[in-house]
């Protein structure tokens, strides 16, 4: 039987949760997460999880604070001018905007931010994932090794 190493391509179905244990982002019904163990693409505590895990395995960890998913960066909290967005948008604490930031390329990027003060000057958003800095809990179930399963 074939089980997972380095290297290994794998399809997944996964949960992602928080530390409380909501699910935040899921695997549609038929559908998996391709990846190739040793990529980097998963958390290093996921892919020692995986390995040595055979089609049909599973796994249920948690990373620990800021390894999924990076730390809690200040940096990444931004003041924008109230004028930079469409009069027409709804803006209001708690909701995600998309926003056009410089990549590592030269180029652009989109990226949700979370609005987390509205006043008549400026919207203060964080580009930080929902759970940078905090502990994040994947459950995963193996479906294919290789192109096998």
């Amino acid at each position: 039987m074939t089980t997972i190493k380095q290297g290994s391509l794998v399809e997944l179905e996964i949960d992602l949760m928080d530390g409380e244990g909501e699910i935040l982002e899921t695997t549609a019904e038929g559908e998996a997460l391709e990846v190739r163990v040793g990529d980097g693409e998963l958390p290093p505590t996921v892919e020692e999880a995986l390995t040595g895990l055979e089609v049909g395995g599973a796994l249920d960890v948690t990373c620990p604070a800021g390894e999924a998913f990076g730390p809690h960066d200040p940096q990444a909290i931004v003041s924008v001018p109230r004028e930079d967005f469409p009069e027409d948008l709804q803006l209001e604490k708690g909701i995600a905007v998309a926003v056009t930031v410089e990549d590592d390329q030269d180029g652009t990027a989109e990226i949700d931010a979370l609005i987390i003060e509205v006043n008549p000057d400026a919207v203060i958003l964080d580009a930080n994932h929902p759970l940078a800095g905090q502990p994040a809990r994947f459950r995963a179930r193996v479906l294919t090794i290789d192109g096998m399963g």
